[in-house]
Formats: C-alpha cells, sequence, structure tokens
C-alpha cells in the first residue's frame, strides 16, 4: 500500500510540473520568503531566480531559443552583483557578457535568430530581476561605483566568446 501511495504522489508531482522547450521550470516560489533577501529562492541552484526563471521560459518560449540562454546568462549576471554589489569594478565584465553576448548575434553577424529591435537585456529584464527596493538599491550602488571610468567594448571577433552557453549550436551551417 505505501509503495502505491508514494507511486501516486511521484506521479502527481511529475505531472504537475511545468516543461517548456524540455526545460522543467522550477515551483513558482512564495513572494514573501522569495523577496526576504537579495538573492530570493533558487530550488534548482542553477545561478538564477526561480521567479526570474520562469518569467525567462515562458516570456521566450515561443522565440529562437538563444533568447533564453542570453537571458538565462543576463539573470546569472544579475545574481552576482546582487551577492555583492562593492565588488563593480572586479565583476563589470562579468555583468556586461551577456549584452556584448547578444550584440554578436544581432550586430555582428546580422542573424535573423535575434531581430533588430528589444533588446533581450531590456528594461522589462531589469523590472523583473530588480523587483524589490533591496535589489534595486543594490543594483543602484552597483552602478554608482562605476561612475567616473571608462570601458572598452570589445571588437565584434571577441564577442562571441562572452557567451556562457554552448554557441556551436547557433552557427549557421
Amino acid at each position: 500500500m505505501k509503495h502505491i501511495i508514494l507511486t501516486l504522489i511521484l506521479l502527481t508531482t511529475i505531472h504537475a510540473q511545468e516543461v517548456i522547450n524540455g526545460h522543467i521550470l522550477p515551483p513558482e516560489p512564495d513572494p514573501a520568503v522569495n523577496n526576504a533577501t537579495l538573492l530570493g529562492v533558487d530550488v534548482n541552484d542553477n545561478g538564477v531566480r526561480d521567479d526570474v526563471e520562469r518569467w525567462i521560459y515562458k516570456t521566450y518560449k515561443d522565440k529562437h531559443p538563444i533568447h533564453i540562454d542570453i537571458a538565462m546568462q543576463g539573470a546569472k549576471t544579475k545574481q552576482i552583483m546582487l551577492k555583492d554589489p562593492t565588488k563593480a569594478k572586479k565583476i563589470h565584465n562579468i555583468m556586461v557578457a551577456p549584452i556584448l553576448c547578444e550584440s554578436y548575434y544581432k550586430v555582428c553577424i546580422d542573424t535573423p535568430i535575434i531581430k533588430k529591435g528589444k533588446r533581450i537585456n531590456s528594461k522589462s529584464f531589469r523590472k523583473i530581476i530588480f523587483n524589490t527596493k533591496e535589489r534595486m538599491d543594490a543594483y543602484l550602488q552597483y552602478d554608482d561605483l562605476l561612475s567616473g571610468d571608462s570601458y572598452r567594448v570589445p571588437w565584434c571577433s571577441e564577442r562571441k566568446q562572452l557567451c556562457d552557453f554552448n554557441t556551436s549550436k547557433y552557427d549557421q551551417k
């Protein structure tokens, strides 16, 4: 009898999971728990807050898969910044990598997989990530610590290397 109940529980849990493009989404976190800390809830420990991961997969599910890869990279870098915004100058290159990765596909090779216009790492993206006053304050602290310096934009030939995912699956054949 125990075995049957356990099987039913497992089957119910499996069927309750949301899957988008083969990716099992983490459960929607309780907002009170998720927003109680800067880093929030990340049950699958992939470096992206669960509410953000769910938003990314749902927002870009009908677009080319590269949108999800770039957005997930962007979300991971924002989590790194939220851990310690005082390390702004040390982590700046990590923070801009997803934007430069996106620009490789959008500008450098002018590929049709990413259309001109709205960026993946846009204002609406930042609104989801910095959805509490504390998270926005951490971002503003990071941003303030970068002021007064200048930063080089890498050549197109260097930008593809800044993607943290397997880019070969998007190479035109």
